[in-house]
């Protein structure tokens, strides 16, 4: 069975509504998404709802930041968090609907393991802020630490940055593997990219299947 792996959506609707219509198409019921439903973009409800028939939704740094704080958040960042708060307790909403919400935020775990792979938004390490970058393949001691949390397969999001890491401190660019990486023994981190905001100089939309 197919499975799509989604993250980072940050409130952005249409993209969002464009990778849910694609996945449709190829006939795959199984998504699961890596976190960062809202954030930035201008539909986080909207989105939100799309992503209450994924299999299950982990939390992302956004989800954390509107749940508590986003102390780590620059003023931009900040400024979408409030927000964002402000339209999931609109009074343009039935009061059950605004607690349904809240509700299916406060459920959101930060990790999941399925066999042999794991999924999490940011890092095994830091589950919701730590980023994985594609200069990290030079930083051994945390690439050696990483790894040594990771069964065989690990799915990322957060960066916004997609690609493959492996346990040889290579990292896979999608265009030099052709979009698709076959897994043959050892260990790998996979960055499944960013669905409403790229952020890797490539304005089209990702997600990985």
């Amino acid at each position: 069975m197919w499975t799509a792996i989604v993250s980072d959506l940050h409130g952005n609707l249409a993209a969002a509504e464009a990778v849910f219509a694609d996945i449709r198409r190829r006939m795959i019921r199984d998504v699961v998404c890596l976190g960062d439903m809202i954030g930035y973009g201008p539909n986080p409800r909207d989105v939100l709802d799309l992503c209450r028939d994924c299999r299950f939704v982990l939390m992302g740094n956004h989800e954390e930041a509107v749940m508590f704080y986003g102390e780590d958040f620059n003023e931009k960042a900040r400024q979408a968090l409030e927000w964002t708060k402000e339209q999931l307790n609109s009074s343009e909403y039935d009061r059950t609907a605004n607690y349904e919400m809240w509700n299916f935020l406060g459920g959101l775990e930060e990790t999941r393991t399925e066999g042999d792979v794991f999924f999490v938004h940011g890092s095994p390490r830091v589950p919701t802020k730590e980023y994985m970058v594609p200069t990290d393949v030079r930083n051994r001691d945390k690439m050696t630490e990483i790894f040594s949390m990771i069964p065989s397969l690990c799915f990322v999001g957060h960066s916004h940055i997609p690609g493959v890491y492996t346990d040889k401190f290579r990292f896979l660019h999608p265009d030099r593997i052709n979009q698709t990486y076959n897994h043959q023994g050892g260990k790998a981190l996979i960055n499944v990219g960013s669905v409403g905001q790229p952020r890797d100089r490539n304005p089209y939309t990702a997600f990985a299947i």
